[in-house]
């Protein structure tokens, strides 16, 4: 897919190294501590190469928008953080550039999942761009949080991007974007909007047993606003848990992101109005089971989306797109009033669309729980195209269609439920894109309205059908880094050393 300039209307931070930048020169953890405490904005300080093992780096001095504090490696691939390291930025306006995080050795009893990252960003308006973390340490905790001051300020309006995430060997998410100190399920009063953006980032690393943290998180719960916009990244075969992304919050927007060879699905897991606009979902073998995407709650968008998978997950119900069964408003929340449109399913093994997977155990929470059990309703599928060139007859969808509104939908291949489709003809082989289809029109979307400080026309973005092509690693890497780090991206599994380093953290968590 062809790289693109989003740009969140709430802050632009795509900075250059300023000319006007009083450029500080650091060769030691011991001149970064004697300067960190003197930047003023506008200011730059650079990290010669060399190892910079156990720093302990907490950024304190703010920058501005037109001025910001620049920590930055003096060349991008040179600058290791090892050893006992961790980064805080506690002020505003700050952006930590092109640092390679590798060879920890963490504490491992004085860090948790949920707790602070290894990059904890408390304030707002900062920037973490071209760092790599690969297989870093032994100690459960995210490699980048935004997290809440002691005075519970949240931080807003950050970015992460051109970063790379690999061979992550502990427990809790790559990222995890907060709001709250912790879920309150309970609480009548919404998490603050956060509006930050992760684009361009590469992610891959290897499954750990249980709810062991996938990818990025996104709040806590339902009532949580996000506002966040995750565009542009490119997953491969990142296979931490279930969830590559769970999305508990409201508001969000994934666009333009590529999932490939991955064994698990982009979560919509709490938090209404989300929006899934112009994703590639893609598997190119048959080894595991590979996810597209699941969706609890209501009045989301999924548009524009491209899903070609060579083999789904079983114990999910085999689908390329899930909607959940349940009662409305809960733990488990029923999927319904909801926008699937333009987009292409594209010879998925298994079902298109399921409407009822894991039924038994919804049914069985709902009866826990005293509430109401409903299958997915008023979900308007409206503009997508069902292909299928398995020659026996494809079954699109899962589960019962009656409350559900179906329309102008089109097929090629045989296809079970047939009167539903109208039949069209390729013009082109191997195009991502149903416009390449003999008979194919799109649906034109009317009344979409746009989210708040997020920069993107949805409905105009929707009308246009999907674009471009899946993102490489060459779109997303750091312009320093040449290969991808570690094994598991490229081999699907760890090399020998990284092995054993894993199986420790695996004892650690069974003896806990």
């Amino acid at each position: 897919m062809n790289k693109r300039t989003l740009v969140l209307g709430f802050v632009l931070l795509c900075f250059a190294l300023p000319t006007w930048a009083k450029h500080i020169l650091v060769a030691s953890v011991k001149e970064v501590y004697s300067k960190v405490d003197q930047l003023k904005a506008g200011d730059t300080l650079l990290l010669k190469d060399g190892i910079y093992k156990d720093i302990q780096l907490v950024v304190k001095r703010s920058g501005s928008k037109e001025k910001p504090i620049v920590i930055a490696a003096q060349n991008g691939g040179k600058v290791f953080f090892t050893g006992d390291a961790k980064v805080e930025l506690r002020g505003e306006y700050l952006v930590l550039k092109d640092i390679y995080f590798k060879d920890g050795n963490r504490n491992v009893n004085q860090w948790k999942s949920h707790g602070p990252g290894l990059v904890a960003i408390y304030g707002s308006y900062n920037r973490v761009t071209g760092c790599v973390f690969n297989a870093f340490d032994e100690a459960n905790s995210a490699y980048i949080t935004t997290s809440l001051t002691e005075e519970g300020k949240v931080p807003k309006h950050c970015r992460i991007d051109h970063c790379v995430f690999t061979d992550k060997i502990t427990f809790d998410q790559v990222i995890n974007l907060n709001n709250r100190p912790r879920a309150d399920k309970e609480s009548k009063v919404l998490g603050e909007a956060m509006y930050h953006r992760i684009d361009h980032c590469f992610f891959s690393n290897p499954p750990k047993p249980g709810n062991a943290g996938g990818g990025i998180r996104v709040g806590y719960y339902r009532n949580d606003i996000g506002r966040c916009l995750i565009d542009s990244n490119l997953f491969v075969r990142q296979d931490s848990e279930a969830e590559i992304v769970t999305s508990k919050s409201q508001e969000n927007v994934y666009y333009g992101n590529t999932i490939l060879n991955c064994q698990g699905t982009l979560n919509f897991r709490h938090g209404d109005k989300q929006v899934a606009l112009n994703n590639f979902f893609i598997s190119t073998d048959n080894k595991y089971g590979y996810g597209g995407m699941f969706v609890w709650g209501s009045q989301h968008i999924i548009a524009n989306n491209y899903f070609n998978l060579k083999k789904t997950i079983k114990a999910r119900g085999n689908a390329a797109l899930y909607l959940n069964p349940g009662p409305e408003g809960s733990e488990h929340a029923l999927a319904f009033n909801s926008l699937i449109v333009n987009n292409f399913f594209d010879d998925n093994n298994g079902y298109d669309i399921n409407f009822e997977p894991l039924l038994e155990r919804r049914k069985e929470f709902a009866k826990e729980v005293n509430a109401e059990f409903k299958l997915p309703y008023n979900i308007t599928i409206e503009g997508n195209l069902f292909a299928s060139k398995q020659g026996d007859k494809h079954i699109p969808f899962l589960g019962n269609l009656d409350k559900n509104n179906l329309q102008n939908n089109y097929s090629f291949g045989q296809m079970a439920n047939d009167k539903l489709f109208t039949n069209v003809k390729p013009t082109t082989d191997g195009s991502y894109n149903p416009q390449s289809y003999k008979g194919y029109q799109l649906a034109n979307v009317k009344d979409i309205k746009n989210i708040e400080g997020i920069d993107l026309d949805i409905q105009n973005l929707i009308n246009k059908g999907i674009e471009g092509n899946p993102l490489t690693w060459n779109d997303v890497r750091p312009s320093w880094l040449v290969e991808i780090p570690g094994s598991y991206a490229k081999e699907g599994t760890l090399d020998q050393e990284t092995k054993i380093r894993f199986q420790r953290v695996l004892a650690r968590d069974r003896n806990n």
